[in-house]
Order: structure tokens, then C-alpha cells, then sequence
């Protein structure tokens, strides 16, 4: 939700809310009240408003819904697996990211943010160790027998068959339990749910199996709000006015959800209450007024967003990086700002003099070891002078000549001996070992902050990009594409936003490493997620995966396999594989490095063919316009990120929503 401030200004942000298409029944009408939310994963308690909704979902295959998680997107070369917004100028652009990402933009730091992961942190610190410790002695004590006894059955069932074959078996079978039981604890309690019922297993299970087009295992459901049962429990409507039924309708908005509503992970009711729609109100006039500081004047400068692009120039850098430093408020502190660039470039500058004088001092040095060689080699008019050449001068130039012949001359010693090489020379990287003297300076290749990006986009890669974090995609073969295109969406999003100098040195430090911490929140989230059932077909898909692996480990035949991994992996064969092919290195080596060619600045004809790029805002009537005003057009075209991971990493959930005003009713084909 946003308040529009006219062209070439930003809108302000108002909220935002999510509605996960899986909770939700089809053949039913949902009118419902949501809050809205500022941030997608800090908590904030302060009032943003209220959302009133109307939706309706239409399945014309059960079936592929469910299956629809086992369904990647396509992958293109410009885009990979990633699903994209085209957006036609950067208010657009601006506005689809807030609306995804929320306001804690990825990659954006603020103390409030910050604040909000550490709290978070010590959060599922605090209650997992409780827990943990409560479980652990309920187990031994025997405070719930049902729960002792099974684990205790299964401890004596491995010892007595003196083997490990059942340990997985009993782990995978303790899973599917814990799924069944969060199953009636979180999906059909009426305390958690509100009445909200989602989908539930024996549906999913007909939709899975007998599902097809048109059918109709999943049904629809009817709901009515508790201030109605209320109001129509105490008197009939027709007794009373339309004001006392109006004060009664807005009294029911303070009914409170019981139960441990899940708003985040370990929202208690006790301790973390959830707002009441009541609450959630907020006056429309000062909705903006305690507004982030960053972006307080985002809306003020007119015209400026709508120059950020010509801003943008190499030639206009200096500006952009004052607008960006102080947004558009203080000039002393933009100027304060560009002194740490400026600083940043002398040092710079000053890293390139050391290194042409390190370059010099080595060409100078190889020209007096020549020399002195040519000395030493000169023979002498009198042979009784031979034995003076042991002075302190040749001396040092001897050992010096000594080291780098005996450098030059290296051997492999795994032809002449058993032994292996030392550790040093092994080492695949070029540069060899690091270099442990201090005092010595080294030109790193990647400066920390470089290091702790480098860091945060390899999690990403190891979760395979389950949690990514990237909020746009650059293309160089998109209409309107400039050089400067990362930097100028980066401060349409307002990810470099800092008033103060100082807080904008810190942020370009501290803003990765927190992006690496949340990779582990997001992950932790997941799992939350997926054991509560927050997204019923991913857990559902999930318990019939478990219960087939179930199936699968009770007659595996694990002693065939570790004998066959064991011989494929360390057996004898190994050595005669390893003789066939350094046999083979040798004799093919490895073919040189072909220079690369330069770069076609059309490729349009080959992209047509591997990626098919559509631009809503270049059609009309769904007639494509883009032959007709390839030549005329010059707009531009920005790629908002749009996650599509099938696990739920954020961590507030609206959903079920208050039922004191909202309601469900069926919707007839």
C-alpha cells in the first residue's frame, strides 16, 4: 500500500501484506482484515493500518496444484531460475521491491534491523535451550510415559539386534510423528486455526491421487464473524438502531485470538500477544509522520527521480554521490560524505606509486646481480689476489646468488624419492601460501568488504539459492541500459541511504556480514515453517516423501551398499586409474588459452532464440507493439526480483486473520 505522490516523486510506504495462496480453500469467498506491515522480518509493534480484502481462488486441476512445488521455474541464460518484474521506470521499480522485500530491503543496514536480528537470535537462543533441557528430562523421568516408553522400545530394539540398521529407521519414523502431531496442534486447533480450517490431509491425499480437471476434493468452507454471533446472541437486529449495531460491530474488532496464534516463531499468546484490529488502526494523518529518517524527503525534491537516471552520467558521479550521502537535506555532510571517497582514492592512488616502486626496485636489483655476476666471473691479472674476494660485499652477493639459483633449480621430488613435496609447492593458487609477515605489504585481491559479499553469495550458493537475497537482475541487452544501471536502482531503493558519513562507512561493512546471518535465520525459519504447518501442501508433500524413505530404509540392504562404495571408493583399482590417467595428462596436455573474442554489440537475433522478453508496457489490447516502437522508444526496463522458493524463510504470518470481522462464505460454480 502506498500514498501517491505524483510523478517524479516516491511514494510513500505504507504496508504490506501476505497472503499465502495455500491456506486459502477453493469455491470460497474470503472478506477479510489484515494488518499491515512495515518490515518483512523485524518485529515492530507499532500501528501501520488495516487492509480489507476480498479473494477467491479457482483450481482447474487439483492435482497440479499439489504437485505445482516439484516444479521449477524455467531457466534462461540472461535470467537463470529467477522470476522477474519488468518495470518501466524506477518509481515502479521502487515500489515492487518495497512491496516484496518489505522496507528491511536486502543488503540495506539500519541499527533498527540490526536490533531486530540480534533480538531474534537471542530469542530462539533462549528457547531452544529451554526446551531442549525440559524435553531431555521429561524423557528420563518418565513425565509422559507415551513419549519415554516408544523411545525407550527402540533403544533396546537396536541394542538387541546389535546393529545401526534402525537408527535412521527410528529418526525418520520420530519425524513423521512430530509432523502428525504439529498437525493437530497447529493446523486443525480451532485456538491456532480461528476457524480458518486449512486444507487437510484426506484432501490432499484424493486431490494427489484421484485429482484431475474440474474435480472437487477440496472443500469449501463458511464463516461467520464473532462479532455477529455475539451481537445476534444478545438481542435481534431488529431491536436495535444502525448506530448501536455499528458500536457493536467496531467492539468486536478487540476480540482476541487465543492460543499461540504463530505470528512468529514462539509467539506465545502469554508473552507476545497479538493485536486486535483495534490496534492495528492508525490515524490516516499521522501514518507517515514516524516514517524512517531515511527516506523522510524521498517525495520532497521534485523532478529528482525522475533525473536519478541522467544523475546516473560518469561525469555527474559527484552529484549522485551527494544525493545519495545526504538525501538531498545537508550539503556540509554530503561533503563530508565525498571526503571519505576522496580518501579512498589517494590510498588508492597510493597503493599504485608503492607498487610501480616496488616494480623499479626489482628491475634495479636484477641489473646488480647481473653486474656483480660479471665481476666475479672476470679473472683476475693477479692470481694471489684470488683469495680476497671474501669480503663482506661478495659474501652477501654469493648467498644471494646461492638462494636463487637453488630457487630456479627445484626438482620434483616425487621422481628421485618417496617423499612428498613439500606443502608450499603443492599449493594450486599461483600466489602460493599468504604471506604471515606483517610488516610486509601484500596487495590483497579482495578488500574485506569484497571478502564478506564473496562470503554471504557462497551460503547462497550452498543453499542453492533457496534464500536469495538479490533484489534485481542487470541486463545489458535491455532497452535503456547504462553502465551505471546497479548503482542507480541501488539508490532508487534507497540501499545506501545514510545521512551520516560515518554511518555510511559502517554500513558497507556491517550491511553483508548481517545478510550472512540472516541466511542462517532464513534457514532456521524454513525449518519452523515447514514442521508447523505454515504452507500445508510443502508439509504435506514432505510427511509423503518421509514416510516413503521410511519405507525405503526398513529393507534397505546397507551392508551391499557401504561394501560397494567402499570398493568403488578405496579400492585397489584406484591405483591403476590413477596411472592411466597422469598417462594421459602427460600425453594430451592441456590445450592454450584462446583469447577471447570481443563482445557483439548486437545480439538480438540469438536472444530471441533463447529467451522470448516480454514488456506489458510495450503491448496494448495483448498485441505486440515492440516491432513497431523499437525505433521510437527509450524507456527503460528495471528487473525486480520476485522470490519463488518453494520454503517459507520470512517470519510474520497474518494468516488466520482476526475473526472478529472477517468472514467466509461459499461460492456457488
Amino acid at each position: 500500500v502506498f500514498d501517491d505522490d505524483g510523478a517524479g516523486q516516491n511514494d510513500d510506504f505504507a504496508g504490506r501484506v501476505v497472503v499465502d495462496v495455500s491456506r486459502l480453500r477453493p469455491n470460497s469467498e474470503y472478506d477479510v482484515y489484515l494488518p499491515l506491515r512495515m518490515y518483512r522480518n523485524t518485529y515492530v509493534k507499532q500501528p501501520r493500518g488495516v487492509i480489507h480484502l476480498r479473494l477467491r481462488v479457482e483450481w482447474h486441476n487439483e492435482k497440479k496444484a499439489v504437485m505445482s512445488y516439484l516444479k521449477l521455474p524455467q531457466k534462461t541464460k540472461q535470467l537463470g531460475n529467477a522470476v522477474t518484474l519488468n518495470c518501466a521506470d524506477l518509481k515502479a521499480f521502487r515500489n515492487v521491491v518495497l512491496t516484496v522485500q518489505g522496507k528491511d530491503v536486502p543488503g540495506r543496514w539500519k541499527q533498527l534491523v540490526q536490533k531486530g536480528v540480534q533480538r531474534e537470535m537471542k530469542l530462539y537462543k533462549t528457547v531452544m535451550q529451554t526446551t531442549m533441557k525440559e524435553q531431555m528430562k521429561s524423557i528420563v523421568l518418565w513425565v509422559h510415559p507415551t513419549t519415554s516408553f516408544p523411545i525407550f522400545l527402540a533403544w533396546m530394539h537396536c541394542v538387541y539386534s546389535n546393529s545401526l540398521h534402525y537408527v535412521p529407521v527410528y529418526f525418520i519414523l520420530g519425524i513423521i510423528i512430530i509432523l502428525v502431531e504439529n498437525y493437530q496442534t497447529f493446523a486443525m486447533n480451532r485456538n491456532t486455526n480461528a476457524g480458518f480450517i486449512p486444507i487437510t490431509i484426506p484432501e490432499m491425499m484424493k486431490a494427489l491421487i484421484l485429482g484431475g480437471p474440474n474435480s472437487s476434493y477440496i472443500q469449501p468452507i463458511s464463516i461467520m464473524p464473532q462479532a455477529e454471533i455475539a451481537k445476534s446472541l444478545t438481542k435481534s437486529e431488529d431491536e436495535l438502531d444502525q448506530a448501536a449495531l455499528t458500536d457493536q460491530v467496531l467492539d468486536g474488532a478487540g476480540i482476541r485470538m487465543d492460543g499461540d496464534h504463530l505470528e512468529f516463531p514462539f509467539s506465545e499468546a502469554g508473552r507476545y500477544p497479538k493485536k486486535t484490529l483495534a490496534e492495528a488502526c492508525v490515524d490516516a494523518s499521522t501514518l507517515f509522520e514516524d516514517d524512517d529518517d531515511d527516506d523522510d524527503d524521498d517525495g520532497k525534491s521534485s523532478g529528482r527521480l525522475a533525473t536519478l537516471k541522467k544523475m546516473a552520467r560518469p561525469a555527474n558521479m559527484k552529484s549522485l554521490l551527494m544525493m545519495n550521502r545526504d538525501d538531498g537535506e545537508d550539503e556540509d555532510e554530503a561533503e563530508l560524505g565525498l571526503d571519505d571517497r576522496l580518501v579512498d582514492d589517494i590510498a588508492e592512488k597510493a597503493v599504485e606509486i608503492t607498487e610501480k616502486g616496488l616494480e623499479v626496485a626489482e628491475k634495479a636489483t636484477e641489473i646488480v646481480t647481473k653486474t656483480a655476476t660479471e665481476l666475479l666471473n672476470r679473472p683476475t691479472p693477479q692470481s694471489k689476489d684470488t683469495n680476497r674476494v671474501n669480503t663482506p660485499t661478495s659474501t652477501k652477493i654469493k648467498s644471494i646468488l646461492t638462494r636463487k639459483s637453488s630457487k630456479d633449480s627445484t626438482v620434483d621430488s616425487r621422481d628421485k624419492s618417496s617423499t612428498p613435496e613439500q606443502l608450499w609447492k603443492r599449493v594450486k593458487d599461483p600466489r602460493g601460501l599468504p604471506e604471515q609477515d606483517a610488516s610486509v605489504f601484500v596487495k590483497s585481491r579482495k578488500s574485506l568488504k569484497e571478502e564478506l559479499i564473496h562470503n554471504k553469495n557462497l551460503l547462497h550458493k550452498m543453499s542453492n539459492r533457496m534464500f536469495d537475497d538479490r533484489m534485481f537482475i542487470v541486463n545489458e541487452e535491455d532497452p535503456g541500459y547504462s553502465e551505471n544501471e546497479e548503482l542507480v536502482l541501488n539508490n532508487a531503493i534507497g540501499t545506501n541511504k545514510h545521512k551520516n558519513p560515518m554511518v555510511a562507512k559502517m554500513a558497507e561493512y556491517i550491511a553483508p556480514a548481517l545478510e550472512c546471518v540472516k541466511v542462517g535465520l532464513s534457514v532456521w525459519r524454513a525449518g519452523f515453517n515447514l514442521f508447523t504447518w505454515s504452507d500445508p501442501f510443502l508439509t504435506f508433500l514432505f510427511l509423503c516423501g518421509s514416510i516413503c524413505l521410511l519405507c525405503i530404509l526398513i529393507i534397505f540392504p546397507w551392508r551391499i551398499f557401504f561394501f560397494l562404495m567402499g570398493v568403488g571408493a578405496l579400492g585397489p583399482q584406484n591405483y591403476f586409474v590413477g596411472k592411466v590417467v597422469s598417462k594421459k595428462k602427460k600425453k594430451d596436455p592441456s590445450p592454450p588459452v584462446e583469447a577471447t573474442s570481443p563482445k557483439r554489440e548486437n545480439r538480438k537475433g540469438e536472444v530471441s532464440e533463447e529467451f522470448e522478453f516480454h514488456n506489458h508496457l510495450l503491448t496494448h489490447g495483448g498485441v505486440d507493439l515492440r516491432e513497431e516502437k523499437s525505433a521510437k522508444t527509450t524507456s527503460s526496463v528495471h528487473r525486480a526480483i520476485v522470490p519463488t522458493s518453494p520454503l517459507i524463510s520470512r517470519r510474520f504470518f497474518d494468516w488466520p486473520p482476526n475473526p472478529s470481522l472477517s468472514k467466509v462464505e461459499v461460492c456457488s460454480k
